[in-house]
């Protein structure tokens, strides 16, 4: 598994592997990726339904195969680990992303934070803070928690239930 994130970074992060836009589009995946792991270790437990909400995220928004996506989501988890705050994750994003793929990353992360059916009060508490230090307008924090919940309770997110 460490060569598969090794040959990972290589090929997709490093800046000598691609252009410079590439480059920089695999760093803000990898960003984006650290945050949602972040998230899904909030109320200090990993919850595989957590990480499949990561995975089923990270694969749709940036359109990955199932092994780049396992590959990003394990370089993340590292990156996450060794991180002293958010600020180096969330800098590099405010400085490439719209204001609506900074929302749509809010949504991610309400994902992950309700994949459990749980919201414990430290994953709120990330999610409001992410979003804050990401410019997201409370108006638009609380409709993407809502339109998460709604999902939800149709039964959309209804496949990360066979991961527990």
């Amino acid at each position: 598994m460490l060569e598969a994130i090794k040959h990972f970074y290589t090929s997709h992060i490093s800046p000598d592997s691609a252009t410079n836009h590439d480059s920089a589009q695999r760093r803000l995946q990898l960003a984006t990726a650290a945050l949602l792991i972040e998230m899904a270790q909030a109320d200090n437990e990993r919850h595989s339904v957590e990480f499949q909400a990561i995975h089923e995220g990270i694969r749709e928004v940036f359109d990955l195969t199932d092994e780049e996506t396992i590959a990003l989501i394990e370089l993340a988890d590292h990156e996450a680990h060794e991180a002293t705050d958010n600020f180096e994750f969330t800098n590099l994003i405010n400085e490439q992303y719209g204001y609506a793929e900074k929302c749509q990353l809010v949504e991610l992360l309400w994902r992950v934070c309700l994949a459990d059916t749980e919201m414990d009060r430290y994953e709120e508490h990330l999610v409001r803070k992410i979003a804050g230090l990401l410019h997201v307008e409370h108006k638009d924090f609380i409709a993407a928690k809502l339109r998460v919940q709604r999902q939800y309770n149709s039964g959309y997110y209804s496949d990360f239930n066979h991961y527990e």
